[in-house]
């Protein structure tokens, strides 16, 4: 058998201790090793071994300059494939590089232009039903967010009671996959239960709601000027041929999961930390006055708030990467078949890389502070080729929505500060503010 340099970490027992506390505080037992073997560690877990890193030139090396021997590991592809399908999130090899190039350019900025006017009619038309008073903003974000990428997705009037099934088998599904991740030694309960069974049940009537939009549109043989048309639109390079239609439901039911949990996310820490942090919110007022939705979607400042959000509450907090071949970094040796866990959340957070890491600062993000260096540690939509093809769209949704709100509400802090909770993105309990009509 072939020796490897593993990097140093826990033994068999180790290991099953850490991840029964891991099970309880994922990010604060993460972050404990990280700090006692200096931001990268290995995990034996008798069956599967895992590399666990925050370094940012280990990250890069997976994500970037050797990707070709990485892919996203089973957790990924098989536990949340079997409910969403064959995605851009859920596939690897040939079959991903051949629909990432087919829905590329779609979601290309210039095209993304075409969609500011239905995001910001959302935004207007959901701020007139905010409430005011001491609220609880999240999930108003989740709404709104499953609202833009809805109206994004298919500019029509879709019925409440169809918008109220999709939402229910996002948050359904994200929510049973990270339990039935967290408790492996379940599984046999959950199939027994008939959770697994009901939870397929409404990915098969999700696809069936998707796929009645569908057969609407093609009959009505008009153009919308949204997502679903992009989709239908798109043709293979080699073929000529369109997406066939269970291709195309896969693709839109990863738009939702993606595109909803993430925008609700990242709105609600950028919120939260805006009260927080007054002189930032008006400075953001200042330099935000009277701009149009493509300047909006452009400023500088609007940007740096957003990122620095995410700097410190990745909503992607945490990705992996299974090595399809052994491999070499930085004199560790590992074989095929390892996981790489990236944990973004702890390099974002890292004083080597970010001065005054646990602060607020938007202003590290600005032009004139431009460092070629930072993209390297920071990882909002993950890196290299598998890059969020939404990130153009996301931030343009953020920053409308954003620009909108602080001129329209007042926002202020409360005593209750909001805790992160760790599934598959980084979820707030509940981020309780003072809103105030301007």
């Amino acid at each position: 058998m072939k020796n490897y340099s593993l990097p140093p970490g826990y033994n068999f027992l180790q290991s099953l201790v850490r991840t029964y506390k891991q099970v309880k505080n994922p990010i604060g037992t993460i972050e404990e090793s990280m700090k006692k073997f200096d931001g990268t560690y290995s995990v034996d877990l008798g069956a599967r071994r895992l590399i666990a890193t925050q370094n940012p030139g280990f990250i890069d090396y997976v994500l970037r300059t050797n990707h070709k021997n990485y892919h996203k590991s089973t957790i990924q592809t098989e536990e949340l494939g079997r409910f969403l399908g064959r995605g851009l999130l859920t596939v690897n090899g040939d079959y991903w590089l051949k629909q990432r190039r087919l829905i590329q350019p779609g979601f290309h900025i210039d095209k993304i232009h075409a969609l500011y006017g239905i995001i910001k009619k959302t935004v207007d038309d959901f701020l007139v039903t905010l409430p005011t008073g001491r609220i609880d903003v999240y999930p108003h974000m989740h709404k709104l967010a499953f609202e833009i990428v809805i109206n994004s997705l298919f500019n029509i009037k879709v019925p409440q009671q169809t918008l109220d099934q999709l939402n229910d088998f996002i948050n359904e599904v994200q929510e049973f996959v990270i339990k039935d991740l967290r408790q492996p030694y379940k599984s046999w309960w959950f199939k027994l239960s008939g959770e697994v069974k009901r939870n397929l049940n409404r990915s098969k009537n999700a696809r069936k709601i998707i796929l009645d939009i569908i057969n609407a549109r093609k009959q009505s043989n008009r153009k919308f000027n949204d997502l679903l048309d992009m989709l239908l639109d798109a043709r293979y390079e080699d073929t000529g041929e369109p997406m066939h239609e269970d291709q195309v439901i896969d693709e839109i039911l990863i738009v939702l999961i993606a595109g909803h949990e993430t925008t609700a996310n990242a709105l609600s820490w950028t919120l939260y930390l805006l009260a927080n942090h007054k002189q930032e919110l008006n400075n953001l007022k200042a330099a935000t006055k009277n701009l149009t939705l493509n300047e909006i979607a452009a400023n500088d400042t609007l940007a740096s708030v957003i990122k620095e959000s995410m700097r410190l509450y990745p909503p992607a907090w945490i990705s992996d990467r299974m090595a399809l071949a052994d491999d070499t970094y930085n004199g560790f040796t590992y074989p095929k078949g390892i996981v790489i866990i990236l944990f973004y959340y702890g390099l974002h957070r890292d004083a080597r890389y970010w001065p005054e890491p646990d602060s607020f600062i938007p202003a590290r993000f600005a032009k004139e502070n431009d460092d070629k260096r930072k993209p390297k540690a920071f990882y909002p939509f993950g890196g290299g080729p598998r890059l969020c093809i939404g990130n153009n769209f996301a931030m343009a949704e953020m920053a409308i929505f954003l620009q909108t709100m602080i001129h329209a509400f007042e926002i202020n802090p409360t005593d209750i500060h909001p805790k992160a909770n760790p599934l598959v993105t980084l979820r707030p309990d509940r981020v309780v503010l003072e809103i105030k009509k301007a």
